[in-house]
């Protein structure tokens, strides 16, 4: 079973019918919501690693294949000549993770299916389904994705792609520059139901999921969270025997792109239905800094930074900063 934000992560993902099919196929009123709700062009899965990120996304993958191999003419219903190539792609950061992690998974979901049967041809880095609907494993040491008629680009761990070019390469492939060349891939074949998702768990503050998530979200509400473990719990739940930890819950108010995005950030326990947060004791209490990163979506200031610990760091910092909100140094303070 889904979790409910897996449940609204894949419908978000795979909402691609018009408006008057859905609601024929739900009711009126309750077609309208579900079109509101779910027909996105962008979504973003700042989430927790261990959260489910790819079991959602190859779920998502199966189940717009499925919403595709359903009409009767996928190219036609939008717009398109019939028969035309309709594509989906996975990038990966490496060939390795592109094997192992995504592809891997979802060809195990649609040959484990009993509906799919017959209705595809695998390859080594792409399913061909009938109806020229096609799933391409890919990842950024290629250059073969160009030409594609992209209706969804889920982009993997994009975090874990550089955010700036030292290179002097101008096609240097940093998050940003990936993000770009399939955003606008996606809307030039699909502008009114392509999307792109983005999916990763944040390696430092300001890192491109987490930069990219505090630009749509343009309004929210934080709510701290807490959670107390027992270290050793057959002993009394004393002082030195307890440790909290404390967590920021995003309530979303409004994007930078009304009605376009949808976006999740999330710790690891919150997303996915098979883990609890004591499952994360041991990673807390051993390097808690690493386990803020991972799994609560709360990474420290740099990528490998020589201080990690902020809180630690800010305790020490206790003489007054003499420079004034204006950049300049108050006259009465000398230094030693």
């Amino acid at each position: 079973e889904l979790s409910a934000s897996q449940r609204d992560l894949v419908e978000s993902m795979a909402q691609i019918y018009r408006l008057e099919d859905v609601q024929r196929i739900n009711g009126v009123e309750a077609g309208i919501q579900h079109f509101k709700k779910y027909t996105k062009k962008e979504v973003i899965m700042q989430l927790g690693k261990g959260s489910g990120k790819d079991l959602t996304s190859t779920v998502c993958c199966s189940y717009l294949v499925y919403k595709l191999l359903c009409l009767k003419d996928p190219s036609k219903y939008f717009g398109k000549v019939s028969g035309d190539a309709i594509d989906i792609i996975n990038i990966a950061i490496n060939a390795q993770q592109a094997r192992t992690v995504f592809f891997k998974a979802f060809k195990s979901r649609i040959n484990r299916s009993p509906w799919f049967r017959g209705r595809y041809n695998e390859k080594s880095d792409s399913i061909e389904f009938d109806k020229a609907v096609t799933v391409y494993s890919g990842h950024s040491e290629r250059e073969s994705h160009e030409g594609l008629n992209l209706i969804l680009a889920i982009l993997d761990e994009i975090s874990g792609f550089s955010m700036t070019n030292d290179s002097g390469n101008m096609n240097a492939k940093t998050g940003q520059a990936i993000y770009d060349a399939f955003r606008g891939s996606v809307d030039s074949r699909f502008p009114d139901y392509g999307k792109v998702v983005l999916l990763s768990f944040p390696r430092y503050k300001g890192d491109f999921i987490s930069s990219h998530y505090d630009k749509m979200v343009v309004e929210k509400d934080v709510v701290m969270r807490e959670h107390t473990f027992v270290i050793d719990p057959e002993l009394a739940a004393t002082e030195d025997n307890i440790f909290k930890i404390k967590w920021e819950e995003d309530i979303i108010k409004r994007y930078f792109l009304p009605g376009k995005v949808f976006a999740v950030k999330a710790p690891s326990w919150e997303v996915n239905p098979g883990r609890s947060i004591e499952d994360y004791k041991d990673s807390f209490l051993q390097n808690p800094n690493d386990a803020y990163q991972r799994f609560a979506c709360m990474p420290s200031g740099l990528e490998d930074g020589l201080f990690r610990d902020e809180e630690a760091l800010r305790n020490l910092m206790v003489v007054r900063n003499p420079i004034d909100t204006s950049r300049r140094l108050e006259e009465s303070w000398t230094p030693k």
